[in-house]
């Protein structure tokens, strides 16, 4: 019902489906079972009785139906022969069809599981006229005897108690939740292997309807879902009692039948799976409404999710704003000298407090022989070395945690990284920002020399209190949670921490030209290829290492089945990806997950973006220098071509040609195989069509001369002690002479 009225609110309103998917996007429902894919819809044509929806699950032999119950046609539910109450016997022909089920539209049979295979009930009841079965799950279906000590051509009357295969701890029933002594006197073994007119009434329903389990184990109400027990084959000859412990009442798939390959047809039927709570709930609305209609469909799941165009734009906007912010320092400088209201102005002019002085104080003063200059940021120059560097730790770190499997202590540096950034980015300059409008002046609340901190104001305290505040809880959530990325709080402030460590990680690391940024993006490119589609031919078992690290060590070892009734195990762990990546929860997807985006993808070609950014930045600061610290009124910046807004769109293609390929192949893909080329070859041709792929190629004298306005030149000690300056030469296709 939730799905159907967003979707109706979405045809309704196509314009505002982006803010609709935004808006109840905290609120969808999150996969608790993946085995019910299919699902029945029971109907009551002509009475005024709302319908019902029971989940199901598929099989892997027959017909799948359509997905939703709109594409399919509703169906009679039948009782199979009374003869062959099991539907395993199969000696069908046309004629005792006919007598059987004289009906002229199409109609289900319900079958209960035992005797025989999934697969050759679904033949039987094909051969009986049905377009589907459903078989429903009991308790005697889970008891079988010894046939290797009793040929199965005996009477019953030779069989004993002690023939019977008795369900099994754990996969059957689980004790731990509930058991009890059963009488010995209240079961009947009349009928091999299980008698299940006599021994359901005292092993089925609640205290009141006589369940001898319900009665002798506390809270069995609520310990024990399926309100049913199995019998153990535990006797004790003491008191004459057999334990019975709570049974497991849960999907399964139905799995073909290896032995029925070569001598059947193919199977044109569709065969769903209910439990036995689901089936107690079918039987009683088809006695009481005999015009009861059965639709059997598949549950809708999308075949391309909108949280892929999310994760797309995301990534986008975070790669974009984190490289745009790299290149504030020139942008800064600009934007203020474009302020001025006379056609030139000196620099000494401006009052000493002014941002200008702050941002740009390199430029000289006509008047001043004492040049002020500002502290530039702790910032890193990349270089090949470094590029080679980064390769070599990043192949160490993945295989100590291939190896290793260390992953918690990786997400408690990563969550005391990101929250730092958090206070960088967010937290600290909205407090300050917050205290400077309500005249709150900042004072000094102690001084330390722990970690080179110094000063530390309260608003500082403030702001690192609530960055780390909150990535406690995050790193709370991810400790004491299976899944935590079903939380809304913690998907959330991941994608928030993720976003921050992008943009510091940029306004940190610089590149200064592309020769630097094909090296390090093409080593991370054949470095990616390599650790997800050439390791699995390395390793034991086959395994990707880039994929089995980014999922904490690969999907869970046990069967999905005993991770749904046992989750905690330690074989059910894994699957669960690394956090460092941003994530959007998929969305109308029943099967839940999640659209993942590494911090890598952004970061690596970040850096080629951010380069761009600030080699544009730079130009325009160049273009309106000029001789004796002047700043001409006249803006050329519009003179020039800019390579950064290229690039967004760049990245933007290769990231979607990523996501697009994740559809087509079925498999995670590495970005970095669509990154690099995207971004990296749009820049060297705009470059080579411009006639600046040189000055790209090496280091660009713009840059260097930037920084040497903004920062001074670069001083030199010589044997004496005393300084010189080492001055940048002026790049001559620039407007405006350096002082």
């Amino acid at each position: 019902f939730f799905y159907q009225l967003v979707q109706q609110m979405m045809m309704l309103f196509p314009k505002f489906a982006g803010i609709i998917v935004i808006f109840i996007l905290p609120f969808l429902p999150f996969c608790q079972s993946i085995l019910p894919t299919a699902a029945i819809d029971i109907s009551f044509p002509g009475e005024d009785v709302g319908g019902k929806t029971l989940l199901a699950s598929q099989a892997s032999f027959g017909v799948w139906p359509a997905m939703e119950a709109r594409n399919n046609h509703p169906m009679k539910p039948v009782l199979p022969p009374t003869d062959d109450p099991l539907l395993c016997v199969g000696l069908y022909s046309e004629s005792n069809r006919t007598a059987t089920y004289n009906l002229s539209s199409n109609f289900v049979i319900i079958v209960p599981r035992g005797i025989c295979s999934f697969e050759k009930k679904a033949l039987n009841a094909q051969k009986l006229g049905a377009s589907a079965i459903v078989i429903y799950g009991t308790l005697a279906s889970r008891y079988s005897l010894n046939t290797t000590q009793v040929s199965a051509m005996d009477s019953d009357n030779k069989r004993t108690a002690d023939d019977v295969i008795y369900p099994q701890q754990y996969y059957d029933y689980d004790c731990d939740k509930a058991n009890a002594e059963i009488p010995m006197s209240s079961l009947s073994f009349e009928h091999l292997p299980y008698d299940y007119m006599q021994n359901d009434r005292v092993l089925s329903g609640t205290a009141n309807d006589g369940n001898i389990c319900a009665k002798q184990s506390e809270n069995f109400a609520s310990s024990c879902e399926s309100k049913r027990c199995l019998l153990t084959g535990d006797v004790n000859k003491n008191q004459n009692t057999m334990r019975a412990c709570c049974a497991w009442d849960m999907h399964i798939w139905l799995y073909g039948d290896d032995a029925l390959k070569e001598f059947i047809p193919s199977i044109n039927v569709t065969a769903i799976y209910i439990t036995m709570a689901q089936a107690d709930e079918l039987f009683l609305n088809m006695q009481a409404h005999t015009n009861m209609k059965l639709t059997i469909y598949r549950r809708y799941q999308p075949s391309y999710n909108l949280s892929s165009i999310l994760i797309w734009g995301l990534g986008v906007f975070v790669a974009s704003l984190a490289a745009w912010i790299s290149a504030s320092e020139y942008r800064v400088h600009k934007v203020i000298n474009q302020s001025s209201t006379d056609e030139t102005q000196p620099i000494d002019s401006l009052p000493s407090n002014s941002p200008s002085i702050r941002a740009a104080a390199g430029v000289a003063s006509q008047t001043s022989t004492t040049r002020r200059f500002v502290e530039p940021e702790e910032s890193l120059e990349l270089t090949a070395s470094h590029a080679f560097g980064f390769i070599l730790f990043s192949t160490a770190g993945l295989l100590t945690l291939f190896f290793l499997k260390i992953y918690n202590v990786v997400k408690i540096f990563y969550v005391v990284g990101c929250s730092g950034a958090v206070f960088q980015v967010i937290f600290y300059p909205l407090f300050h920002q917050a205290s400077m409008r309500l005249g709150i002046s900042d004072r000094v609340a102690f001084r330390t020399e722990a970690l080179e901190l110094g000063a530390v104001s309260y608003i500082q305290l403030m702001a690192a209190s609530v960055s780390y505040g909150l990535g406690a809880i995050w790193i709370y959530i991810a400790f004491t949670h299976r899944h935590p990325d079903n939380i809304l709080f913690y998907w959330i402030m991941q994608d928030v921490m993720g976003a921050c460590m992008c943009i510091m990680f940029l306004s940190t690391m610089k590149l200064n030209s592309i020769k630097v940024a094909s090296v390090l993006l093409m080593a991370a490119f054949f470095y990616d290829i390599f650790f997800v589609f050439v390791t699995p031919y390395l390793t034991k078992g086959g395994k990707s290492i880039m994929v089995d690290v980014a999922t904490s060590g690969g999907p869970p070892k046990a069967d999905p089945a005993w991770c749904e009734k046992y989750p905690n195990d330690k074989d059910c762990q894994g699957g669960d990806p690394l956090p460092m990546l941003l994530t959007v929860p998929r969305i109308f997807d029943y099967m839940g997950g999640s659209s993942l985006l590494g911090l890598g993808d952004i970061v690596l070609p970040g850096l080629l973006l951010s380069f761009a950014a600030r080699y544009d930045e730079a130009k325009r600061l160049i273009g309106m220098s000029s001789r004796e610290g002047q700043i001409p009124r006249h803006d050329c910046s519009r003179q020039t071509k800019d390579y950064f807004p290229p690039l967004i769109v760049a990245y933007g293609v290769g990231l979607a040609m990523a996501n697009i390929a994740v559809y087509v192949m079925n498999m995670g893909q590495p970005a970095l195989l669509y990154l690099v080329p995207s971004c990296l070859g749009t820049m060297s041709f705009l470059g080579w069509r411009r006639g600046e792929l040189k000055e790209l190629w090496n280091s660009p004298k713009v840059l260097a001369s930037c920084d040497q306005i903004l920062y001074g030149p670069v001083f030199t000690q010589d044997e004496d002690g005393q300084f010189d300056t080492q001055e940048v030469e002026e790049p001559s296709t620039f407007v405006g002479t350096l002082t």
